[in-house]
């Protein structure tokens, strides 16, 4: 039996792309094992083992995966391979640069952000392309030829222009999809010219789209992808609060800073426990050992019961026992809690790309942002307080503007691409025409 290919193209500047590309990849395996239950004989394979056991999901969601690309009928086997294009294309100095996001991020946001504008723009990010491709165009061509993918797609905006550019030089026709993963301030390299299908997570981005003169045709608005755990069904709030030791009554406020664990989580808790506010916490620090440390020693001084996490995987869970959720404002995590109906409070945002963000969140009236402590205290209790109307009203806009299925939607596109069973894939279609042309004058 053949094999098929699906490269996802990231970088691990921040965690959110990541994220996205193995909500989607989850998404997929999900459909195909699905449609093998249903009598299809194709299976998936995941190049990526730790990824795979820190982030695959049970079996049994609730999706509907019948419409997978061959359901019903027996397909070749599925690759999926997540490449870190950067750390595995990019010369130097391309990687160092890379790893310069997260300390630039988060100690010089003001200065990254004025990058961000700066190149936001047609004629500068040419120029910012014309310098980059350049230290990977070889090594992405080297890693493609490699892994022979049937479809590819991109989570993350520098890697489009050389990825078009790369099958360019190989000549070959394979289906190229960008996934863009910014809400509403979508930088202008998302939408680089030459990509088979773009897929965009709300009507804002689809605008900036629109606005490039690109095929209207080819732009399809599925949503920011999640991971598929969170279309699975929970225990109820009473139940999911007696498994996390908390106390059935008290409302109950989720601090998130991200995978890194930053975002003012410790400013925060600070905030909280001075205020005395009726609340417990639950507080996710992340990777971030050194603040979970520091957390757990200064715990005992806190004026509110808390519960301090490291990295988790059973999100879903804490963002359904909680009442409102402190984060920053990274796209991912506000759409997962908008998948649990969760109000949102945003503590911070990294300038530029994140910007639109918080506005997403406030104009849909899912939240608020409260970058200081006094504001942060002022939202929680005009939120909390007994009887809160707004309370409702933000769990009924978030449980509007929520798009929980968006990853498999994403997936079942993306599956779409793929040659249909026993026609030749991108790679082989080169070899099947000499064959053709040999055997026509062997004929003769």
């Amino acid at each position: 039996m053949s094999q098929r290919c699906i490269v996802f193209l990231i970088s691990d500047t921040g965690g959110g792309h990541r994220s996205a590309a193995l909500a989607i990849s989850s998404a997929i395996q999900l459909l195909q094992e699905r449609a093998a239950s249903n009598g299809d004989s194709g299976r998936v394979e995941r190049s990526e083992a730790k990824a795979t056991a820190d982030a695959r999901p049970g079996q049994g969601n609730g999706a509907d995966a019948g419409a997978a690309s061959g359901a019903g009928e027996a397909g070749p086997r599925l690759k999926l391979e997540i490449v870190e294009a950067f750390e595995e294309c990019g010369a130097f100095p391309l990687r160092q640069f890379a790893r310069l996001y997260g300390p630039a991020s988060r100690y010089t946001p003001g200065l990254y952000g004025l990058i961000f504008h700066l190149s936001n723009h047609p004629g500068r990010i040419n120029e910012v392309q014309h310098f980059l491709s350049p230290l990977m165009l070889k090594g992405l061509e080297r890693r493609l030829s490699e892994l022979r993918p049937d479809v590819i797609v991109s989570v993350h905006p520098l890697l489009n222009y050389v990825t078009v550019a790369a099958l360019r030089h190989l000549a070959r026709p394979v289906p190229f999809l960008v996934v863009v993963t910014d809400l509403i301030s979508a930088h202008h390299s998302w939408f680089t010219e030459g990509a088979t299908a773009y897929v965009v997570p709300t009507e804002e981005t689809r605008q900036l789209y629109l606005a490039r003169g690109l095929d209207p045709e080819r732009v399809h608005l599925l949503g920011m992808p999640i991971h598929p755990r969170f279309t699975l069904p929970v225990a109820s709030r009473e139940e999911l609060r007696a498994q996390l030791g908390l106390e059935p009554e008290r409302p109950v406020v989720l601090l998130v800073g991200g995978g890194e664990g930053s975002g003012g989580l410790r400013t925060a808790v600070e905030a909280i426990s001075q205020a005395r506010l009726p609340v417990q916490l639950l507080v996710v620090t992340g990777r971030n050992r050194r603040l979970y440390t520091q957390l757990q020693k200064e715990q005992r001084k806190w004026q509110v019961p808390a519960k301090i996490m490291g990295f988790v995987t059973n999100m879903p869970e804490l963002m359904h026992a909680s009442d409102v959720i402190v984060t920053k404002a990274g796209p991912g995590t506000i759409c997962e809690a908008l998948s649990c109906n969760l109000p949102i409070i945003l503590s911070g945002y990294v300038p530029g790309q994140e910007e639109g963000n918080v506005t997403f969140v406030e104009r849909n009236g899912v939240g608020v942002l409260a970058r200081e402590p006094r504001q942060l205290v002022r939202a929680l209790q005009e939120l909390l307080e007994p009887g809160s109307t707004l309370l409702q009203q933000r769990i009924e806009s978030a449980r509007r503007l929520s798009r929980p299925q968006a990853a498999f939607d994403i997936a079942r596109l993306i599956l779409s691409y793929l040659p249909p069973p026993g026609q030749p894939g991108p790679w082989e279609e080169r070899q099947a025409m000499t064959q053709v042309a040999t055997a026509k004058v062997k004929g003769r």
